[in-house]
């Protein structure tokens, strides 16, 4: 039986059907499967992290490799899974991903097919937990944003957190019909291998909320979007108005528009900033 056949079994065994407010597209390609599990070459000594199993489809072939720690935070899939998963090699948890905790280590890469609506959450909530790859599927413009370079329309806070965190790769397109029902457009699947930070920031946390900050203005020079981002610095940074103006003269990039600045220039803004 192909995956559209399997999965058209399990609606009605299971009685439910795709729930669009948690974008629910079941994957019903084997291709695609085995292709995403064969490009993170899993070692059967790692732990590996998915992140909204479905009907577990590509749970069953992450089993087959590894132990495999599977996310799934509605409760009729759960059930699902809970039935139709073998045991072997598995750490079932039914709760939301973005709530979720994990202690250091747990895993050590991702491989997953996350809910599209969600797709900003899921990279920043992976970030702040740490890994060392991910191989991940998202809509083609979403995944673009994350390799995105500086002046293009694309590049936006998501895409300088990304890659100072990572060097994002996008391995290969996948065909709407992959997938049931379909979404619009192409997919991609992503790697994130995760790198060598740049520079010295001791607070990351606060790196991503002054990115994020500074962004809202990204069609403005530094010098002016810095100026509009006041309130933030002085609660971030303890930076006053008279202390922000003698900084920013001293900046060699202030003229520049937001949105031409590399990734590590953002990090020596910061650092330039946070320096008392």
């Amino acid at each position: 039986m192909n995956l559209l056949g399997e999965l058209q079994g399990l609606m009605v065994k299971y009685h439910f059907k795709p729930d669009k407010r948690l974008s629910q597209n079941f994957c019903i390609s084997d291709e695609l499967l085995e292709k995403l599990v064969s490009a993170a070459k899993l070692k059967s000594t790692e732990t590996v992290l998915e992140i909204g199993c479905g009907t577990g489809f590509l749970t069953k072939k992450l089993q087959e490799k590894t132990r495999v720690i599977a996310i799934e935070k509605d409760d009729r899939l759960f059930d699902l899974l809970r039935t139709e998963l073998a045991p072997k090699n598995l750490a079932l948890r039914h709760e939301d991903f973005l709530d979720s905790q994990f202690k250091p280590g747990e895993f050590s890469k991702i491989v997953s097919l996350p809910p599209y609506s969600i797709s900003s959450e899921v990279i920043y909530k992976i970030l702040e937990i740490g890994f060392s790859e991910a191989y991940l599927v998202f809509q083609k413009e979403f995944a673009e944003k994350l390799l995105a370079e500086p002046g293009f329309e694309d590049y936006t806070t998501i895409s300088v957190i990304t890659q100072y965190f990572c060097e994002p790769e996008i391995l290969f397109m996948v065909e709407s019909n992959a997938f049931f029902p379909q979404p619009q457009g192409f997919s991609a699947c992503v790697k994130l291998k995760s790198k060598k930070r740049f520079g010295d920031v001791s607070d990351e946390k606060k790196f991503i909320r002054f990115i994020k900050d500074v962004f809202r203005y990204k069609n403005k020079t530094l010098s002016n979007a810095l100026q509009l981002c006041v309130p933030l610095l002085q609660k971030e940074l303890g930076i006053d108005k008279e202390t922000l103006k003698k900084k920013i003269s001293g900046l060699k990039f202030k003229d520049q528009k937001v949105y031409l600045l590399e990734v590590e220039e953002f990090v020596e803004l910061f650092l330039h900033l946070s320096k008392s």
